[in-house]
């Protein structure tokens, strides 16, 4: 893999663990945003958990691809979860619209970050 793919590689990966961080430190200090939408406080917390060690698997080098697999799986489970919550909550359209577009955003960036991986895979000495 060449510099620029490389980079442009860790940004994506780097984007996405930062942005499930970020969602995580949301979902803890707004537990009530939470509430209002219908999920039980014990699932918050299950949440976060989830995200922040998601997270963190992805920055560590040399996971198993399958591995990565569950934890992208977990990520846009999350996703269409909470954009499923806003539409049923009848939130306003602009929260609905802000999660679609995370949603597009994460599924974009997992979709590169993929092709990278089994590119890997194929060829190791990328």
């Amino acid at each position: 893999m060449n510099n620029n793919k490389k980079t442009g590689y860790w940004f994506v990966r780097g984007f996405i663990s930062f942005f499930m961080l970020f969602s995580a430190y949301f979902s803890y200090s707004h537990a009530r945003d939470l509430q209002i939408l219908g999920f039980p406080d014990y699932f918050r917390i299950e949440l976060v958990t989830a995200k922040v060690i998601g997270a963190i698997v992805l920055l560590v080098p040399r996971v198993p691809v399958r591995i990565k697999e569950w934890v992208y799986a977990g990520f846009i489970i999350a996703m269409v979860s909470a954009l499923i919550a806003h539409i049923c909550s009848h939130d306003p359209a602009s929260k609905v619209v802000f999660v679609s577009v995370d949603l597009v955003l994460i599924l974009l960036s997992i979709r590169f970050v993929s092709r990278r991986d089994y590119a890997e895979i194929v060829n190791p000495k990328m």
